[in-house]
């Protein structure tokens, strides 16, 4: 076998999705939990709870991750107001 990422069945994705697929128990009116649902549950509670971590990865997860600010500027330290597209041929060069 050559080198890179092994098979789709040997990788630590497809083992953690099966881990967390497993049943946890079940609920009050006798469903399946699976571990994944309980884990869930736990990250609720504590954001429930007022844990800020919590709720931030509740927000990311529900409306994703806000947007990085990026700015650019110029060699002299100004904001770039332009941008220019120039097609060059390397023959005339």
């Amino acid at each position: 076998m050559a080198g890179g990422r092994p098979p789709k069945e040997k990788s630590f994705y497809n083992a953690l999705s099966v881990a967390l697929n497993q049943a946890n128990g079940v609920d009050g009116d006798g469903q399946r939990v699976t571990k994944l649902r309980a884990i869930a549950e736990k990250l609720v509670t504590a954001a429930e709870a007022g844990e800020s971590w919590a709720i931030k990865e509740v927000a990311d997860r529900i409306d994703g991750k806000p947007m990085q600010a990026v700015e650019h500027s110029g060699e002299d330290g100004a904001p770039i107001s332009m941008i220019l597209r120039k097609v060059v041929d390397p023959k005339a060069e």
